[in-house]
């Protein structure tokens, strides 16, 4: 083996040392589903509003990790009108503005987590949710996490949950595949660590593995050209709330939030294996620009979150 490369986004799974000193090659594809991990994110938070009974756009959001997927994040909930603040403290160092310190972004009613899986450096992630982070957090607030499950401590959220203090809605998870059925049933919204999983994210991550692989191998840039993505249309001119059915379209977050909660009264070996099995049996999703939307107002939010809306 000379190159190894991921279509993913972290490299936790990477021996990344040991790859580099036997001279093996190696490249991830950051960014490549940023959009699909953000939007996502925001069907998750949209979902778990609902369900609380909370009106997002009269709430605060802590973006905790400012990257490709936490900037999407902030950009996408500033369309909808919400306040939405951003720490990172790496970028703070290379001195980007507009930054806010930890427990300010703890503060808020709704904290988004978008940070790497790491153990080492000034600012390890790993378990970085703990009990004194998430006693920062207001009564009632939601805590996100689309990054990676162990930058939380698990047994901390729970005693969190039920303890009444704050409600969770979680794509990643502190343990997985082997997930703590207690905090899978305790969770306003579960899905299987799927929130970047659209068709475009995985033809990018695709493309930026094959390009690294080409530059490794002294070939000359290739020209990117695919067959024709599959476009979706969706009617929303009879739904209740256009937003919530073109979310709950593009993303599914209900389906796979059910799928999730069938799997809580499993043994711990079932609800391993069934995690895995929806990860791999994930279906066919577009982001939002993939999305032919009719029955709505060619100005309202969802073109301007980045669907395609056709005049009425």
């Amino acid at each position: 083996v000379r190159f190894v490369g991921t279509t993913a986004i972290g490299t936790d799974h990477l021996d990344i040392p040991w790859l580099e000193a036997n001279g093996i090659r190696w490249c991830n594809a950051p960014g490549c589903n940023a959009d699909s991990a953000a939007q996502y994110t925001l069907a998750m938070i949209w979902l778990a509003c609902q369900r609380l009974g909370k009106e997002l756009t009269g709430l605060k959001a802590g973006i905790i990790g400012r990257g490709n997927v936490g900037s999407r994040v902030q950009k996408l909930l500033r369309t909808l009108g919400v306040q939405a603040v951003a720490n990172d403290p790496p970028l703070a160092d290379a001195g980007v503005s507009g930054l806010v310190s930890q427990a300010e972004a703890l503060g808020c009613d709704i904290v988004c987590l978008h940070v790497p899986l790491t153990r080492a450096g000034p600012y390890p992630t790993l378990g970085m949710i703990g009990p004194d982070q998430l006693e920062q957090m207001p009564n009632s607030a939601l805590l996100v996490n689309t990054a990676r499950g162990n930058v939380i401590d698990g047994p901390s959220l729970l005693a969190a949950i039920e303890n009444g203090r704050i409600h969770a809605a979680l794509d990643c998870w502190p343990g997985e595949p082997e997930l703590d059925p207690r905090l899978l049933k305790r969770t306003a919204v579960a899905t299987p660590h799927v929130a970047g999983y659209s068709d475009d994210g995985k033809r990018n991550g695709t493309w930026m593995v094959y390009e690294a692989f080409r530059d490794w191998a002294g070939l000359p840039p290739a020209e990117r050209e695919e067959p024709g993505q599959q476009r979706l249309e969706l009617d929303v001119s009879r739904a209740d709330c256009p937003l919530t059915a073109a979310l709950e379209a593009a993303c599914f977050v209900p389906q796979h939030d059910a799928e999730m909660r069938a799997l809580a009264g499993s043994d711990s070996a079932t609800l391993a294996a069934g995690f895995d099995r929806l990860r791999k049996q994930y279906p066919f999703r577009r982001d939002f620009h993939g999305w032919d939307i009719s029955g709505c107002d060619s100005h309202g939010p969802l073109a301007a979150l980045g669907f395609t809306v056709r005049s009425r």
